[in-house]
């Protein structure tokens, strides 16, 4: 008699633990907050910053800026609303992010090789090159200090060093020797984050995941263009031009994303806090100039 119900006991007991690690995997994509952002304050840039790329603060009132194309550094006084001195560092290049290191400032462009502003606040700094193990094929746009652990964090928006496309990898760059740590400090899926947007009111960026997915599209899901790093908690944050979006990790594990709602994201490619955790997004601009927009506030979905 015992035989005979050894089978379904076993089905019975199969079913009920894919059952209970099924509802284990949902709770564990819900246990990361949704959120989106559609209250802010803007701040219209000059045209000389249309195609602005990286913001950093140097103090509360005072931010850094640079744009693509030149070799000029921009301070942009928040209370006048205007620029204040441009540092020219180089003649023209492809430079996509910013980030201060104490005293100096630090530019990166898309190949991943670093430009050092030492002492910018002098009259005329002094400028060191450094190269990076970033190739052209990893196409870098974002870069910010770590000032817990003295180095510098760098995102891939293309491929990671092993050659994957398939998520989006950060990594470590020492500030003593500029190599790069091979292995990621973090690394983020695409597949993961579908799973995140899935099923609520992002359906339609679920939909446009999946597009891209299916035509194997990856570059067009998650484009890290910026990080910057909170003052009080230390969460990173991971912003995204393509689908407007912000990863926010939290010891290395997504604990939130923020979707990016309005036409003032017209391309956000620049993202920074201010002592205060207060949140800055740079935009560039297309017909008309660039914006830097101040949050004032995130809802929970």
């Amino acid at each position: 008699m015992c035989k005979v119900y050894i089978i379904p006991f076993l089905i019975s007991s199969i079913l009920i633990t894919s059952c209970t690690n099924s509802s284990l995997r949902r709770k564990k994509v819900q246990a990361v907050r949704k959120s989106y952002i559609k209250n802010f304050e803007t701040i219209n840039l000059d045209y000389q910053l249309k195609e602005i790329s990286g913001i950093t603060f140097i103090n509360d009132s005072l931010i850094a800026a640079v744009e693509d194309e030149n070799g000029i550094v921009y301070f942009l006084d928040l209370n006048e609303k205007k620029i204040i001195r441009k540092l020219i560092f180089e003649d023209s290049g492809d430079f996509e992010d910013i980030t201060k290191v104490k005293d100096d400032l630090f530019i990166i462009n898309s190949k991943g090789n670093l430009t050092q502003i030492v002492s910018f606040e002098n009259k005329k700094p002094q400028v060191i090159q450094h190269k990076t193990d970033f190739k052209k094929k990893n196409d870098i746009e974002s870069v910010v200090y770590d000032e817990a652990q003295h180095q510098l964090l760098i995102a891939v928006k293309a491929e990671d060093l092993k050659g994957n496309e398939d998520k989006k990898a950060v990594y470590t760059c020492s500030l003593s020797n500029y190599k790069v740590d091979e292995d990621p400090y973090l690394s983020i899926s695409h597949q993961k984050l579908l799973a995140i947007f899935e099923g609520d009111r992002w359906e339609e960026l679920s939909k446009a995941f999946l597009k891209k997915l299916g035509n194997e599209n990856l570059n067009k899901v998650f484009s890290p263009t910026a990080m910057a790093i909170h003052p009080k908690d230390k969460d990173l944050y991971i912003l995204s031009s393509t689908n407007n979006f912000i990863v926010v990790a939290h010891h290395k594990k997504i604990k939130q994303v923020i979707s990016l709602i309005g036409n003032a994201f017209t391309q956000p490619e620049g993202i920074a806090f201010n002592s205060k955790g207060e949140l800055y997004i740079s935009n560039e601009g297309k017909k008309l100039s660039g914006n830097i927009l101040k949050i004032t506030s995130i809802y929970d979905k």
